[in-house]
């Protein structure tokens, strides 16, 4: 019951799925694995009927929480076997759109080197990070989701915070932006150009690039570390003919990148994480796995 009327399945998930999703996704990495996650919350509901739930919302993100807290937790086994580096799975926008699970990741904008960075957390601080930072939840709200003091939430934030060097968004997303506009931009101009060198100088001497092709198409199964080895990789590939196809600016998972798209070919996605002062690249991301390219939004 919700204040004492019978609850309307349809009408909570059409309003909260989004947020949902996007919370699942946070924590998770991976939209298929974040919309399972909702539709396994909402069967576990329609099956509590009877309940009365005055704050839908707050029980809602509570159930979502600990079903990617149970998944997270299997995660690390699961990847063992991956072949090659695991990133999370982009979610790409070639222009704004008005769909509302887009609009929550555009609101959020952690982006996705941020996205990266949370997987070094345990499930736990990843939880937290993601409730107090993305959504703007306080202490006690998220002591609420997690059956654990306000006190406790404090400090596995700052241990989450502490491990992927974050600074507040408010802080971070206008230089973000600036630097992350220069890199793509020299980026796309070294692809069309096939001329590597300019771009490399925006790399830290210990760069390192991610590649991540899930064994489903060629990939780098090894990070490559230094300015000249991931040179000579993209010369490499770029005389074989690897990044002919049409460059599109695009968000991905609500940070600038470029996505490349190859015709019959699978497309790749890439995007950069800059160091602290934003003065230059030190990791480029790069996914080519074509089970992770299937949510292209126009």
């Amino acid at each position: 019951m919700l204040n004492g009327t019978t609850l309307d399945l349809e009408q909570l998930y059409r309003e909260y799925k989004p947020l949902l999703v996007s919370i699942a996704y946070r924590m998770l990495g991976s939209m298929s694995e974040a919309e399972d996650a909702v539709q396994d919350v909402f069967v576990s509901v329609s099956k509590l009927g009877g309940i009365d739930i005055v704050h839908p919302k707050a029980y809602l993100v509570k159930l979502i929480t600990n079903r990617a807290l149970n998944l997270m937790k299997a995660a690390p086994r699961q990847r063992e076997s991956y072949p090659g580096p695991w990133l999370p799975e982009p979610v790409i926008e070639l222009e704004s759109g008005d769909h509302p699970q887009q609009q929550v990741l555009l609101r959020e904008r952690l982006g996705y080197a941020l996205l990266v960075l949370l997987q070094t957390c345990t499930p736990p601080e990843r939880a937290v990070f993601v409730l107090r930072e993305s959504f703007g939840y306080d202490y006690a709200e998220i002591a609420a989701a997690l059956d654990k003091s306000a006190a406790a939430c404090r400090k596995i934030y700052s241990r989450a915070a502490a491990k992927i060097g974050h600074r507040t968004r408010a802080e971070k997303e206008p230089a973000r932006d600036a630097s992350l506009d220069r890199f793509v931009e020299s980026f796309a101009q070294a692809i069309n150009s096939g001329r590597f060198e300019p771009f490399i100088h925006l790399l830290t001497e210990d760069a390192v690039m991610l590649s991540d092709g899930g064994g489903v198409v060629r990939a780098a199964l090894n990070p490559i570390a230094g300015r000249r080895r991931i040179e000579a990789f993209f010369n490499g590939i770029s005389g074989k003919g690897s990044l002919a196809g049409q460059l599109r600016r695009v968000r991905i998972s609500g940070q600038q990148g470029l996505l490349l798209l190859r015709g019959d070919r699978p497309p790749i996605a890439f995007t950069f994480e800059p160091v602290e002062d934003y003065a230059a690249i030190r990791t480029l991301y790069l996914v080519s796995n074509p089970e992770k390219l299937t949510r292209i939004a126009d």
